[in-house]
């Protein structure tokens, strides 16, 4: 009688304890493989040669380097760039402005444009790579669509603004996050309120700026992480469209950081980037969970 009056947690421990094992497995493996990479960084280890089997500690030369070398600087500008202009302003608003367009919209209008939006969601990086090709390359679909019938000379936008494209591209990809979460969001702004505000006078910018962005504030901020940091990271779609060039123009942190661990095999150095790029991460995130908290 008394074991049935305790918590289902003490009752069944064992199955709480086989239920745990896997979780805690994984988190010591990644736990593992980050200090490893940690490691990694205050070293001359590489992928092949002598330094492969003969690696020795190097202090903190391989971080000295990133300040150093032009490589790490580029890379980093060309991924802030990346990150603000596809992730928080091209995502970002675009998702909000599609979740307020689309709210009071017919159903089929509606679910026509969801159904596109999702679809670039779902769709393999590869795959966008290829249609984002065609689409900029010299005789593409800007081409021959936009720039021909006006007598405009051809241009391959990806040898010519290659960055550019990669941010259309990254917006297409990711948006369908934004204008999920803000949808749902929408829904949690009081409509009363709003309508109180309509009949005292306030117009559509006023009653966005005082009403909803206020209480969308929690929802904006964990938007803005996610989109920010996945952006931060991206790598699939930006290799597979520009292999990070021409040159070094769409050579981002993740794309540098992949050739020079494993295409010029110095992983030590290359493991001194991952870190640097988690510091930024951390403090990109720290940042957005002060947002977070009610100013109050």
């Amino acid at each position: 009688m008394f074991d049935d009056a305790k918590p289902w947690i003490q009752r069944d421990w064992k199955l709480v304890a086989a239920m745990l094992i896997p979780a805690i497995a994984v988190i010591a493996l990644l736990l593992y493989m980050a200090g490893w990479i940690l490691v990694m960084s205050f070293t001359d280890l590489a992928l092949f040669g002598r330094k492969a089997t003969e690696w020795s500690f190097v202090g903190f030369d391989n971080y000295e380097r990133l300040f150093k070398r032009r490589g790490f600087l580029n890379s980093l500008w060309v991924t802030t760039v990346f990150t603000v202009f596809s992730a928080i302003i091209g995502q970002n608003i675009l998702g909000f402005a599609m979740a307020a367009a689309l709210r009071n919209t017919g159903r089929f209008t509606k679910s026509f444009v969801e159904g596109a939006v999702i679809l670039g969601w779902i769709l393999p990086d590869v795959v966008a790579a290829y249609v984002w090709s065609a689409t900029f390359t010299e005789n593409g679909l800007v081409d021959l669509a936009i720039l021909q019938p006006f007598g405009i000379e051809t241009r391959n936008f990806i040898n010519d603004h290659p960055l550019f494209v990669v941010i259309v591209a990254n917006v297409w990809k990711g948006a369908a996050w934004s204008y999920i979460l803000y949808s749902a969001a929408l829904d949690t702004v009081p409509s009363e309120v709003v309508e109180a505000a309509r009949v005292d006078g306030a117009t559509p910018l006023q009653r966005a700026w005082h009403i909803t962005l206020p209480i969308l504030r929690p929802h904006i901020a964990t938007n803005c992480l996610f989109i920010t940091i996945s952006s931060f990271v991206y790598f699939p779609l930006i290799y597979a469209l520009t292999g990070g060039g021409p040159g070094r123009k769409t050579q981002v942190l993740s794309i540098f950081v992949y050739q020079e661990s494993f295409a010029v095999g110095k992983l030590g150095y290359g493991s001194a980037i991952s870190v640097a790029m988690v510091l930024i991460v951390a403090f990109l995130s720290i940042f957005y969970v002060r947002l977070l908290k009610d100013p109050r």
